[in-house]
């Protein structure tokens, strides 16, 4: 089992300051960060490579659709648009040797339109979808699928409605992104949620993130039994700590941050860890 952090603790874009902050993170203990990945055709692949192998890092990637993409629907230009930023990111993410690229990659945050049912939004969408797996797949990325709460999607709330949307998709390399905080919302039992999408095979990547995204183990998410689910479904990968950067407008307004989550990045990280070393290691003994 691999420990990372989001970079969206401390902005939106892999800047110089935040690549400045590597070896620090690394310092602290963790194996990897997730870079985000909102203009893939901005990245500076080359740059962010250097920095992370100098720290020791290795790279996960999370990402977002852009708004007013859709993956569904007669218009053409929502289509398109999806289609370029799910190929130029699943790019990206291999050109900089990830593995995982994960998020609510099939509709944007916030985007809760009606035109049509949910069944059959899902049902073109894994037509169009599928062969971006594909290509993900040839390239060496598992997209992992960010099941959201009610208030940011209408499209996959809960882990079981992932678990089939993977399954409909038909490729080893549709898997889940399984988050705490919006398992803490959804699922009436979220340790048994995470073991259903293990035992489907679609467990695919990890977040830590406490039910008011604050640092880790300070909340009420059922910890203990959520850890010995992830144990019991033989998950090894990455555990990413999640949080929110507090200076970020654009982050906070996405993400409704009107208060406070942590006293500061660096005891987020630290603290978190900490924690979720101590309860990984216990869990299944």
């Amino acid at each position: 089992m691999k420990f990372g952090v989001n970079l969206l603790l401390l902005g939106d874009s892999a800047t110089p300051a935040i690549l400045g902050q590597f070896k620090m993170i690394r310092d602290l203990g963790f194996d990897g960060v997730e870079i985000p990945i909102f203009a893939p055709d901005k990245l500076d692949v080359d740059r962010i490579r250097r920095h992370a192998d100098s720290a020791g890092l290795e790279l996960t990637a999370s990402g977002a659709m852009p708004g007013g993409s859709r993956f569904y629907g007669s218009q053409p230009g929502p289509r398109a648009a999806a289609e370029k930023y799910l190929r130029r990111a699943i790019r990206a993410a291999a050109d900089l040797g990830i593995r995982v690229f994960c998020g609510p990659l099939f509709k944007p945050v916030g985007d809760c339109d009606q035109s049509l049912p949910p069944a059959e939004q899902r049902s073109q969408t894994v037509k169009v979808i599928t062969p971006l797996v594909h290509e993900a797949g040839e390239a060496g990325v598992v997209l992992a699928f960010e099941p959201l709460n009610r208030f940011e999607t209408d499209f996959l709330n809960t882990v079981a409605d992932g678990v089939a949307f993977c399954r409909a998709i038909k490729h080893p390399s549709a898997g889940l992104l399984l988050d705490t905080f919006h398992m803490h919302i959804e699922e009436k039992d979220s340790a048994s949620a995470v073991l259903s999408a293990a035992r489907a095979g679609r467990l695919a990547h990890f977040h830590v993130s406490e039910n008011d995204r604050g640092q880790a183990g300070t909340g009420q998410v059922h910890w203990q039994a959520v850890a010995q689910a992830v144990k019991k479904g033989k998950y090894d990968g990455w555990v990413v700590l999640e949080s929110f950067s507090q200076t970020n407008q654009a982050i906070r307004t996405a993400v409704s941050c009107w208060r406070p989550f942590y006293s500061s990045p660096r005891q987020f990280m630290s603290g978190g860890l900490a924690f979720v070393r101590r309860l990984f290691g216990r869990a299944g003994k």
